[in-house]
């Protein structure tokens, strides 16, 4: 069980308890732009940590919640990518809280699982966003993303495909 630990957040794996916050941030019109689905109860945000914190133990994956003053502020995900254990090449998702949102805490707190993710695990990280999602696309670049492509997916969305290396 891994937990970072910073001057203003700490990361620690996501918990139950993080439902009713993490159900805040899926209910935020800005995060349902830029996501393919979203619980509509806090019982179906229940069922989604129950189903990451499952992922967690059968598909080595990490949910890390950035708390900031003993509260819920985001998640940053990270995983292997195709979620194939043996892998050295991963991938992170990112949400953030809107009481959070533009102070830079989703760009720290990136940094921070992306270094422990090279150190730890992965050659390789892959993110991807919504072509229109001007925030995480800045992230991106200032982390030392590098665009692969751009494309549609399955909803019919202009994604962009991100790699770093270590």
């Amino acid at each position: 069980m891994t937990i970072m630990t910073t001057t203003d957040f700490i990361l620690r794996p996501l918990r139950l308890d993080d439902a009713e916050l993490y159900f805040e941030v899926m209910q935020d019109e800005e995060s349902q732009k830029n996501m393919n689905s979203v619980p509509d109860t806090l019982e179906e945000a229940e069922q989604d940590i129950k189903d990451h914190l499952q992922q967690v133990e059968e598909k080595d994956s990490e949910y890390f919640t950035i708390e900031i003053d003993g509260k819920y502020a985001g998640t940053v995900a990270l995983q292997h990518q195709d979620y194939d254990p043996d892998s050295d090449e991963g991938r992170v998702h990112l949400w953030i809280h809107p009481g959070h949102r533009k102070k830079g805490l989703a760009t720290r707190a990136l940094n921070e699982v992306l270094r422990y993710g090279f150190e730890n695990k992965f050659k390789r990280i892959f993110a991807q966003c919504n072509a229109t999602n001007k925030g995480v696309i800045k992230i991106n670049k200032k982390l030392g993303f590098q665009k692969v492509k751009t494309f549609i997916n399955e909803h019919g969305v202009e994604k962009i495909l991100w790699v770093k290396e270590n």
